[in-house]
């Protein structure tokens, strides 16, 4: 029996978007006065891609997600392309998750048959909030009944593959607003939502207007409370909170992508300010690497050396242990020590972590540790500051 092939997933940056949102601090670029030369970008993606796939056809590509940006103002015909390209390159595994995101402006959404006829499996809507008011401080186009539509239309196309991103903590939001508004994106969701509370960047316009006061956000303890009533209410309706910011109405839901990431799997990502964590298949070193931010220098680059990486570098064994417990500890399957010690060199989870932390905080109720599989996990109370246990007990 021929040996299983090892995962890998493929992450593609679209760099355009129509307009920026204020609180965004994702690599992107306004669309240019004189349009986006769609066939130079496809062409350097194409490029990037046979150079940065070449060293991994012995493996399976699990997903491709194209990200942004706002990968919907793309050609259709160059996401066939791209996804075409990359199956002649490292085959697609059977039952391989192809996500696209997508804004709910009308444009967008009436392309939305020609993506899945390209090969898009999965589509992720950015509809952030229903309130008309925010959207509009935010800097979005589309409106709270657009995006509902929008998440109606590729339900119809896409049954059961659909997802959508909703955030709280908007200026003067309050939790009856959140209550409401949530309740009515449950009513319209398909099997997964994704639900952030709204962060405020160093760099972004929102980071500026709050720095001048211009803007007051809710408070922290109307976040928490924001926070558990999110957990409970999509609880309520089949949503097992999973990750972080992700919810499923079943295990077949959950982004297999996104799960990629956190499980520690290995991905390559192309497109301007895209990373990638990956065995090198020559001398099995752990490489991270990104490409350059600025897609102008980017295309350049990938046109005259084949790729558009801006800095490559050995993932340490040091490093390589913290990430596998910080990415594992945002889901609430947690990490087995089996898995930890794949990437450790043989050291356990309990010859790693500071126990006496691990210890207090499995006393408090924020973490358990499951003997029949060895897995240390966060419980849903510690999910909600999971940042705060790993400042205290990686050491």
């Amino acid at each position: 029996m021929a040996a299983a092939r090892v995962p890998l997933s493929l992450y593609v940056h679209w760099p355009y978007c129509s307009f920026l949102c204020k609180f965004c601090a994702f690599s992107k670029a306004r669309v240019p006065s004189q349009g986006v030369d769609h066939e130079r970008i496809t062409n350097a993606l194409l490029k990037e891609l046979r150079t940065c796939l070449a060293p991994h056809k012995d493996k399976e590509l699990r997903s491709i997600y194209f990200g942004g940006g706002t990968p919907s103002l793309s050609l259709p015909r160059n996401i066939e392309r791209i996804i075409s390209e990359a199956n002649k390159l490292v085959p697609l595994a059977s039952g391989a998750e192809v996500t696209l995101e997508s804004n709910p402006t009308l444009a967008e959404v009436i392309k939305m048959r020609d993506f899945k006829l390209a090969g898009v499996n999965r589509y992720s809507i950015g509809i952030q909030t229903l309130n008309d008011d925010s959207l509009r401080k935010m800097g979005r186009l589309h409106t709270g009944a657009e995006g509902l539509a929008a998440v109606d239309r590729a339900k119809a196309l896409f049954p059961g593959r659909v997802t959508f991103d909703m955030i709280f903590g908007f200026e003067s939001q309050t939790l009856r607003q959140w209550q409401e508004e949530l309740k009515t994106a449950l009513d319209h969701a398909d099997r997964h939502l994704s639900i952030y509370q709204l962060t405020v960047e160093p760099g972004t316009p929102l980071f500026r207007d709050q720095r001048a006061q211009r803007v007051v956000l809710p408070s922290d303890d109307m976040q928490a409370q924001m926070y558990e009533m999110t957990v409970d209410m999509c609880l309520a309706r089949g949503f097992r909170h999973y990750e972080v910011s992700s919810y499923a109405s079943h295990p077949s839901a959950e982004s297999m992508h996104n799960k990629g990431y956190w499980r520690g799997q290995q991905w390559v990502g192309i497109g301007p300010s895209a990373h990638s964590r990956f065995t090198d298949p020559t001398n099995r070193q752990r490489i991270s690497s990104v490409r350059i931010p600025d897609t102008q220098r980017w295309a350049r680059q990938c046109e005259r050396a084949g790729h558009g990486t801006g800095k490559e570098f050995v993932v340490s064994d040091a490093e390589a242990k913290q990430e596998a417990v910080v990415f594992g500890l945002r889901m609430l399957e947690g990490i087995s020590d089996e898995g930890f010690m794949g990437v450790s060199g043989g050291q356990s989870l309990t010859g790693y972590l500071c126990m006496d932390r691990v210890q207090h905080y499995i006393d408090e109720g924020h973490l358990c540790w499951h003997a029949p599989t060895a897995c240390l996990a966060p419980t849903e109370r510690g999910l909600q500051v999971i940042d705060t246990i790993l400042l205290e007990i990686i050491p």
